[in-house]
């Protein structure tokens, strides 16, 4: 600290370190939702279905036995 500069007034400090608080806070949400639109620009692939279900419901290459 130089010999011009007065301590800072604790309620001045306090205020200071909750806006930055919020700044930090805003600027992560911020950027989650850039992240959050970025991936929701591209359709993502549909899960795979089970392979056993998949296999009971379209059995492949079997006939229907009343046809």
């Amino acid at each position: 600290m130089t010999a011009t500069q007065q301590p800072a007034n604790p309620v001045t400090r306090w205020a200071k370190t909750v806006i930055r608080s919020v700044r930090d806070f805003y600027g992560e949400l911020t950027a989650a939702g850039e992240v959050q639109a970025r991936l929701n620009r591209f359709p993502q692939p549909r899960p795979q279905a089970d392979l056993a279900q998949a296999k009971q419901a379209h059995p492949a290459g079997k006939v229907l036995a009343g046809a």
